[in-house]
């Protein structure tokens, strides 16, 4: 780390924050004065100090572990073995896990990106993010290799993620509804910008095509917390499309049960607490296609599918068309049990549609088997890391 942020002039920006700017040779500063070999539990905000303390993990010789909860028992140093870094998992689907991340992880992982999207010294990347995951992580690793800079928000709001699109910045990395937000806001039309780079959570119908009608290069992208980020993203340039297509020194193939598999040095070693891998490839939770360019469609979490009546029913179906729908608001689906059907689908939702005027609008767009059974409207859905559906929050509160 402490190669890459000298490779640059000392005098070049690398974060910028409200006012103030701190230059290469400045960040250099801070991140010296906080090197240590220790082991260090870390809970960042999006602030200058956790950039630096972050920095100056992977720059020492310690252990950064990156928890906003701070939980006990990470164990020994030892269960680490050559990870410089540990995130753990969103958990949106059973427990998190902490991700033992390498320098090496880290490098192809930045490598990839710079080699995928083009992005260099001379770009801005929005980061409003939160830096416990690994979308937030990844930009300040990928812009200190690059040699490019960083323009930091407190936090994300939609009207100051507008401006910082209408100004400097030309990345931007956002989850879906960040993106719906700040068109809302701003509907533009845009300039200057390279890409925005969308992942976290399905995206809903007919956003794609509004982003580029704003001159906003939308690109879907897919990744995990296993490979510091992105794996695949839609190419720049490319007319909307939900596909993505992978990073150079990347392999992706489907498993016989449908579920996306990862190879590439991007890929973590294994779990905190648990031995190395010894399969190159990674076998995910998510669904996914593949078609005759290499390009990958994510179809969903594989353990999300809800098996109602001997019938697969695909949440994120359900929930992508209802995102268009102006009465749903924020939907989930999940899984509860039943003594007719074995398992029904549940819908929470926050907007103000009846259950029979969302039940109508599906059975025009979807398979009938796929119209939830049961809904429950909430004040909020339940989220995890990344604002992700917190699946398991959701099952309880339908009973599940």
């Amino acid at each position: 780390m402490l190669e890459w942020l000298q490779r640059r002039p000392a005098s070049d920006p690398y974060l910028c924050f409200g006012d103030r700017v701190w230059t290469y040779g400045d960040t250099l500063a801070e991140v010296r004065a906080r090197l240590t070999d220790n082991w260090t539990v870390h809970a960042p905000s999006l602030a200058p100090d956790s950039v630096f303390t972050i920095l100056a993990g992977l720059a020492g010789g310690g252990i950064t572990v990156v928890d906003p909860d701070r939980r006990p028992g990470h164990g020994a140093r030892g269960q680490a073995g050559d990870a410089r870094l540990i995130v753990y998992t969103s958990g949106s689907g059973g427990s998190p896990k902490g991700v033992r991340l390498t320098m090496r992880n880290l490098e192809a992982a930045a490598r990839g990106s710079v080699a995928h999207l083009g992005h260099g010294p001379e770009d801005r990347w929005l980061l409003c993010l939160p830096l416990h995951h690994v979308g937030g992580l990844s930009i300040l690793v990928r812009t200190a290799y690059a040699g490019g800079s960083v323009e930091m928000l407190p936090g994300f709001n939609p009207a100051a993620a507008a401006e910082a699109m209408r100004g400097r910045v030309t990345v931007v990395s956002m989850v879906p509804t960040m993106l719906l937000r700040t068109l809302d806001h701003d509907p533009g039309p845009y300039e200057g910008l390279k890409a925005v780079v969308l992942g976290g959570g399905p995206i809903p119908d007919g956003l794609l095509e509004r982003a580029a009608a704003a001159g906003v290069p939308a690109l879907p992208s897919y990744g995990m917390t296993e490979t510091f980020g992105q794996v695949a993203t839609l190419r720049p340039g490319s007319p909307p499309d939900r596909r993505a297509h992978p990073l150079p020194g990347i392999g992706l193939r489907i498993e016989p049960d449908g579920r996306i598999a990862v190879s590439g040095d991007q890929v973590s070693p294994g779990y905190l607490g648990e031995p190395d891998r010894t399969d190159p490839w990674f076998v995910t939770n998510d669904r996914g296609e593949i078609d005759d360019e290499g390009a990958i469609r994510v179809l969903g979490r594989a353990d999300a599918v809800i098996v109602s009546g001997g019938e697969n029913v695909n949440p994120q179906v359900v929930e992508t068309v209802l995102a268009a729908h102006p009465g749903a608001g924020e939907s989930v689906v999940v899984g509860v049990p039943d003594e007719e059907w074995g398992m029904i689908a549940v819908c929470l939702y926050t907007g103000d549609a009846t259950p029979d005027e969302l039940a109508a609008w599906l059975r025009e767009r979807v398979p009938r088997h796929h119209v939830p059974k049961r809904w429950l409207r909430v004040d909020a859905i339940p989220r995890a890391a990344l604002g992700k559906p917190d699946r398991a929050a959701a099952r309880r509160l339908a009973g599940g």
